[in-house]
């Protein structure tokens, strides 16, 4: 073995990552945390389930690069403003089970909201790293 071939070995931390390979750790680990995520709001009482689906609705229209979802800081004015918008759209579909005068309905869709946000924006991190 000559001094280049030794110097080699010493340096030498096993495989090399190639950039082909497709995204293995933590993908598991996404997946688990989705379906748990996933079971639990099938739990939800039957007024939150309501709720739940205008807001994904709504969220599904925000998930783009740059949105409000996706800010460091979102402003909480514009996030309740939000939830009034999908708490009136949800009081447009059932008037007797949605009133807008309720406070408790609406912290609860806030709730919902900012559980949904919160989900998505781990969700986007999470898949961002595994194909760096």
């Amino acid at each position: 073995m000559n001094q280049f071939e030794e110097n080699f070995q010493d340096y030498w931390f096993g495989q090399p990552v190639t950039p082909s390979l497709s995204p293995v750790f933590g993908a598991e680990k996404l997946w688990e945390m989705e379906n748990d995520y996933s079971y639990l709001k099938y739990l939800y009482p039957n007024i939150c389930s309501k709720i739940r689906d205008s807001v994904e609705e709504e969220c599904d229209q925000l998930e783009y690069e740059g949105s409000l979802m996706f800010d460091t800081y979102p402003d909480k004015i514009s996030l309740q403003e939000l939830a009034h918008k999908i708490l009136m759209k949800c009081n447009q579909k059932e008037p007797d089970t949605f009133p807008t005068d309720n406070p408790h309905i609406r912290e609860m869709t806030e709730i919902i909201l900012y559980n949904e946000i919160l989900f998505r924006r781990n969700r986007y991190r999470n898949r961002k790293r595994l194909y760096f």
